[in-house]
């Protein structure tokens, strides 16, 4: 039989008490009553309750007092006090580590943050077992409670977040954080990221962590300085465009020389066009001054929507729903089943010029970082795009000499076709091989197709020299790859049609 929790309500209006006592009654709580902060700290120790609601009116005894005499008592230390106030003052009920509830009561309010108060006191027990891996979902434990809890069980290990597609983690160490990564974001930009999130799963697994520490902060400390951010961000957010409007500094700015390091930061990326959420990523200050920054200089004219980068350049835009599951059925075809399908597509060309040219005018493509070791290796990701919630898109690189063929053929596994940027010797055969051998379709962007993709299975396309439309047409002759008869050569010039 499960055991009746109990709950303990010290508030001198009684009026209150009484419709709060019949709703919990009602939910199978067992209520106790005291009318100050005095008889509520006898009826703690005596009844030991599962939680207490500690009214700000309460004489005799005030609430900050209660809640330190329970906490040095080892009987009492672990029992949670919610504090109910009629007044609101954010700043001055920061900190309480079981929260505040406002009167008028909303029933529902306190009866959600009881039940809520309750899981995480479960959580915590599971904590206590140094050895015991726990998981759950965000909706109903937090990340700043589950922070906190481990904060105060001083433990070690990792702290796995799971939201939708996207994978987070925290490092902790003897109760503290020590780095946290959300994509390519770590640090304390990352774990004021994950702070914020509301929905997704945990699992915490404990162990030591031989980690590089980037965050110097006590848990309390990171948990305030995480909220406050989160807070000021969205203000921000809602005066800024789109996380995918690419911006770029304006022609013939003056710039000052003495500029401070975050600005120096984002000035130096918006060197080239690039999606506001890139420059999130890229820039390594908190989102809270980078957001700062990106607000003063697109005030002052210094920065701009990139030219074409209206709400007809977002990527998802490349196409539509129908084609988009259409892709991604296709690419799945061979593989395990998932939510979500990433596919591969090349770029051939002569030398670090042609990486970046697609990083700068690929609609939507957000880099692994400024300078991506790609760029100059000429192997490996450069970055990426995502078209939807099911599909991405990595756009990489390999190296065109003929040394490097046998690396060729297991890293193109998983492509959907090629970009050929220029006919030099080197990037045409490389895009022959792919042609041919890989047999995916090709673009060739801004030149007539080389003689030797001619007649290529998935076949050989020239468009004109626009990347946008450059990938539409790739993505486009992926889902339906040309025909061609043996001996009959294909060439194709034509313009892209809009997406549908």
């Amino acid at each position: 039989m499960a055991q009746v929790r109990k709950i303990l309500i010290a508030d001198p209006d009684l009026e209150s008490v009484r419709a709060l006592s019949r709703a919990l009654r009602t939910k199978g709580y067992q209520v106790h009553y005291a009318p100050d902060g005095s008889r509520a700290l006898e009826v703690a120790v005596l009844r030991h309750p599962d939680l207490t609601l500690f009214d700000e009116g309460c004489r005799l005894l005030e609430a900050r007092t209660f809640i330190q005499i329970l906490r040095t008592n080892p009987r009492t230390e672990d029992i949670p006090v919610v504090l109910t106030t009629a007044s609101f003052d954010g700043d001055r009920f920061r900190g309480l580590r079981d929260g505040y509830l406002r009167k008028p009561f909303n029933l529902d309010e306190v009866l959600s943050r009881i039940e809520h108060i309750f899981r995480r006191n479960e959580a915590a027990k599971d904590l206590k077992v140094e050895q015991q891996e726990i998981e759950g979902s965000l909706s109903q434990l937090s990340i700043p409670d589950l922070m906190q809890l481990l904060g105060m069980n001083r433990r070690s290990g990792r702290l796995s977040l799971e939201r939708g597609n996207e994978r987070g983690e925290i490092a902790v160490v003897e109760g503290r954080p020590v780095n946290a990564k959300l994509g390519r974001v770590e640090g304390e930009k990352a774990l004021f990221r994950l702070l914020a999130w509301a929905e997704g799963t945990f699992t915490f697994s404990p162990g030591t962590n031989q980690v590089r520490s980037r965050i110097n902060r006590a848990m309390d400390d990171a948990l305030l300085e995480g909220m406050r951010q989160s807070d000021e961000v969205n203000r921000l957010l809602p005066g800024l465009p789109p996380r995918h409007t690419r911006l770029v500094l304006a022609p013939d700015v003056d710039l000052q020389q003495d500029q401070h390091p975050v600005t120096a930061q984002v000035v130096d990326l918006l060197r080239q066009p690039r999606a506001l959420g890139e420059v999130l990523d890229l820039a390594p200050a908190p989102d809270l001054e980078v957001l700062g920054v990106l607000t003063t200089l697109i005030q002052r004219g210094v920065a701009r929507l990139a030219d074409g980068d209206g709400s007809d350049a977002n990527a998802s835009e490349l196409l539509g729903a129908a084609e988009v599951h259409a892709l991604r059925g296709r690419i799945l075809r061979t593989k395990a089943p998932a939510k979500v399908a990433t596919a591969k597509i090349f770029v051939c060309g002569s030398g670090a010029a042609a990486a970046r040219r697609v990083m700068s005018r690929v609609p939507g493509l957000e880099a692994l970082s400024a300078e991506p070791t790609a760029v100059k290796s000429g192997f490996g990701t450069l970055g990426r795009v995502v078209l939807s919630d099911v599909l991405r898109l990595d756009f990489c690189v390999l190296p065109p000499a003929e040394a490097a063929r046998p690396l060729w053929r297991p890293f193109s596994a998983g492509a959907v076709g090629a970009l050929l940027l220029d006919v030099s010797e080197a990037a045409v055969g490389l895009a022959h091989y792919l042609a041919w051998e890989a047999r995916m379709p090709v673009i060739v962007v801004g030149a007539e197709v080389p003689a030797s993709l001619q007649g290529a299975p998935a076949g050989a396309v020239a468009v004109v020299d626009d990347l946008s439309e450059a990938l539409r047409s790739l993505l486009v002759q992926a889902l339906n790859p040309a025909p061609t008869l043996p001996g009959v050569p294909q060439v194709h010039r034509a313009p892209v049609s809009t997406a549908s």
